[in-house]
């Protein structure tokens, strides 16, 4: 595509940043300096946070500048709206849902605060891991949106590795804090998807 046909596409991928952005300033200003019980994995969680502030910066430089347009991706007009686009709004519903469910029991990092709870209610009724879902379903909407393999391509693989690297801890974490309540509530929910029963 021309680059004045590639502009709208430029510009909803850096609403759909800029909106992330806002999402997690206004949640994280509402949590309090709460006093750690449990934190495990933090130099691992740390450096994670490094590599999706690079990600965020590739797609940064797409949105503004034309340095990865040679990484382009043939798909149509039609697949980059409905498919990038339906994804990221399903992922900017999800993240905010999960950060309001969340509420003072959020961190960036794994660790359990003295006055943790369960979270089980809004998005957590059906999955224990709605966060990393969102950033999936991000990194798929942005691949497809933005038609470019570099800014939206490396941000879903560091999604996905995210994924599979801290959720084991963490729910070895979870189970050790809880207990029985999380091995219950594991039984009724999916990690990433909701467990349909008969």
């Amino acid at each position: 595509m021309t680059s004045n046909d590639e502009l709208p596409f430029r510009i909803a991928v850096g609403i759909f940043f800029f909106l992330t952005m806002l999402i997690r300033i206004y949640y994280q200003s509402k949590v309090q300096h709460e006093t750690i019980a449990v934190s495990t994995h933090e130099q691992r969680s740390k450096l994670f946070f490094q590599i999706f502030a690079l990600t965020y910066l590739l797609l940064l430089l797409y949105v503004f500048t034309s340095w990865l347009d040679n990484a382009s991706l043939p798909f149509s007009a039609a697949v980059r709206w409905i498919v990038g686009g339906g994804f990221l709004l399903a992922y900017t519903l999800l993240f905010t849902a999960t950060h309001a469910a969340l509420g003072r029991n959020w961190s960036g990092l794994l660790e359990i605060h003295t006055d943790h709870i369960l979270v089980v209610r809004g998005p957590y009724q059906f999955i224990r891991h709605p966060m990393y879902a969102a950033f999936i379903l991000s990194g798929i909407g942005y691949l497809f949106l933005s038609a470019n393999w570099i800014a939206g391509g490396i941000y879903l693989i560091i999604a996905i590795t995210m994924y599979a690297d801290r959720v084991s801890p963490e729910e070895k974490m979870m189970m050790e804090h809880f207990g029985e309540q999380y091995t219950q509530y594991r039984k009724t929910t999916g990690r990433l998807f909701p467990r349909f029963r008969k």
